[in-house]
This record gives C-alpha cells, sequence and structure tokens, in this order.
C-alpha cells in the first residue's frame, strides 16, 4: 500500500480529539464554561471551537458530510452539558476518520476550498497541517486552563 500522508493528519487529529474529549471530562462540570482573568475561552468554548472547525473543513468540505457550521455558536453557546459536549467529539472524530479515509493524496495539491481570507489560494496538504497546528495550539490552552480551574478541586 502506497503512503498516503492523510493517514497521518487523521490519526493526529483523532488522538488530539480524543485528549480534548479527556480534557472535558476532567474538567468539573460546574467550570466547563468558565474563564479566568485575562482568558476569553472556556474548556467548552475550546472544545466546541475545534470541532466546529475540523468538523466544517474536514468532514463538510472534504468529506461532504452535510455538518453546517454555526462560527458564532461555538463562542456563544455557555450551557451545553458535558455528555452533549462528549458526543459533539466523538461525531467529530468520525467525520475526520470517514473525510479522510481513502483520501487520494494526488488532491494534496489542489487548492483548499472555502477557506478563511488569510488562507486562500492554500493547497488541501498545506490546509491539513494548519488544522492539525491549530487543533494542538487549543488544545495546549484547554490544558492550561483546564489545570488552572482545577487546582486544589476534586475533578
Amino acid at each position: 500500500m502506497a503512503y498516503n500522508p492523510t493517514d497521518n493528519v487523521a490519526e493526529i487529529l483523532t488522538r488530539d480529539l480524543g485528549i480534548i474529549a479527556d480534557e472535558v471530562r476532567a474538567t468539573i462540570d460546574a467550570q466547563l464554561w468558565l474563564a479566568v482573568p485575562g482568558v476569553t475561552n472556556s474548556v467548552g468554548t475550546l472544545a466546541l471551537h475545534i470541532c466546529g472547525n475540523l468538523h466544517h473543513f474536514i468532514g463538510s468540505i472534504l468529506g461532504h458530510d452535510g455538518y453546517l457550521r454555526d462560527r458564532e455558536a461555538e463562542f456563544s453557546l455557555r450551557d451545553i452539558p458535558k455528555v452533549t459536549l462528549l458526543e459533539k467529539i466523538a461525531a467529530t472524530q468520525t467525520a475526520v476518520m470517514e473525510a479522510l479515509d481513502g483520501f487520494d493524496p494526488v488532491n494534496l495539491q489542489e487548492p483548499m476550498p472555502d477557506t478563511p481570507p488569510q488562507h486562500k489560494g492554500r493547497t488541501i496538504g498545506f490546509f491539513l497541517i494548519q488544522l492539525c497546528c491549530h487543533t494542538s495550539r487549543h488544545l495546549g490552552q484547554m490544558n492550561y486552563l483546564r489545570r488552572i480551574l482545577t487546582s486544589g478541586a476534586e475533578a
């Protein structure tokens, strides 16, 4: 079987989504939608944003799964139960795996459709790497925020 870099991207993103689920589980329910002074987003908000971003660009745009993103809601919803958030994470893992399973690496050189303006003209290959980096950055934020919020408290 020929090497397909999208297999690596799928592995990294599904792994990181699993870690995001772990961060959500480790966050006390009452703190899931809280931030600290100087921090704009909560653990829950970051999880919603990562899911919306990956499901939109990979599941919908590349995988044509019909997902419709509500980016504004990713940053405004505050009352989603933890179990529902975990279901969204699992659905995003599935969307990523299904969209990238068997993705033809020849297509990695094509322009990524429907990108934000700062990525216009970038290839699908570049954009998949960008999505991994974006996810990783927000995962680090989630981890740090969760540890601050739960320090000294029972998780």
